[in-house]
């Protein structure tokens, strides 16, 4: 397996940022997901890391699978979280609740006197490319890391959907030497890295610097499957996109690639403000109180 490019790619994503970075000492690692705390992807990251002693790990994940949940919020009910049999020799504790919502707790309360310098999210059960990005509970919980300051990677691994035991041991060789990068170099302020590992991970060529592709799913759609009395049941179909462009994740990770997406928390299109402008002539015609 050869780990190349991912030292360039790491100095490319830094250019023109402020760098959050690891302050020394043991770096601590906290590992969550969305496939839920007994998914063999995530026994798989934490053992690759617990396994160099220059890391420290702690596994804080939800107690079920909750993909496709994105960035929310588990608000309106008690949240249940307990200590869990080590994940990859590492200790843990499982959180009822959505992604996001974990890792905030894995924070601010499992590791409050123990702050995580990064938040490792998965090995998610396939890929998240493109505009699953929005979708992605993966996604949902290094995003939330982010948001609160504290340096994030998700990682998923693309899938032969027939396949019942994907390789996520060798998968999480390639999160190491990206780990490392991250550590020695920081990211920039309100940045996190969505990584996709093709799902044959001990051909993939290297590493590659995406954007996200803006395709459109092959499939996203839901079937009826049964109907009774007026009531009707649905299943969910989805595939992923097909993307031609190589700058893309997608393209670049079918052409075997482990692709590294730098994602930014501010959503703002600066580039349309010019376009925009003449909305700023609604301040000519604001209504009038009565009686003025």
């Amino acid at each position: 397996m050869r780990a190349r490019v991912v030292r360039w790619s790491v100095a490319a994503i830094l250019v023109g940022g402020a760098a959050v970075g690891w302050a020394g000492g043991r770096c601590h690692v906290m590992i969550a997901n969305d496939d839920g705390i007994d998914a063999p992807g995530i026994e798989a990251l934490a053992r690759v890391i617990a396994a160099d002693p220059s890391y420290r790990v702690t596994v804080v994940a939800p107690a079920q699978q909750q993909s496709g949940v994105g960035h929310a919020l588990t608000l309106r009910e008690l949240i249940r979280v307990e200590p869990h049999a080590k994940v990859g020799g590492a200790p843990a504790w499982a959180v009822d609740a959505t992604p996001a919502t974990t890792v905030r707790v894995g924070i601010d309360t499992v590791l409050a006197d123990d702050r995580p310098d990064i938040v490792l999210s998965g090995i998610n059960r396939g890929e998240n490319v493109g505009l699953s990005d929005w979708y992605s509970g993966t996604l949902g919980a290094a995003r939330e890391a982010t948001v609160l300051g504290v340096p994030a990677i998700a990682f998923s691994l693309g899938l032969d959907w027939g396949d019942p035991h994907p390789d996520f041991t060798a998968a999480a060789r390639w999160v190491k030497p990206l780990l490392d990068a991250v550590r020695d170099g920081g990211l920039p302020r309100g940045v996190l890295l969505n990584v996709n590992i093709p799902k044959d991970p001990g051909s993939a060529r290297g590493y590659r610097l995406t954007r996200s592709s803006l395709a459109a799913d092959l499939a996203t759609r839901y079937e009826v499957v049964r109907q009774e009395d007026g009531v009707r049941w649905l299943v969910g179909h989805w595939s992923p996109p097909s993307e031609t462009d190589p700058t893309t994740d997608a393209a670049a990770l079918a052409d075997g690639w482990v692709t590294i997406t730098p994602l930014n928390l501010d959503q703002t299109d600066y580039r349309a403000f010019p376009a925009l402008d003449r909305l700023m002539s609604l301040n000519k015609a604001l209504p009038t109180a009565p009686g003025k």
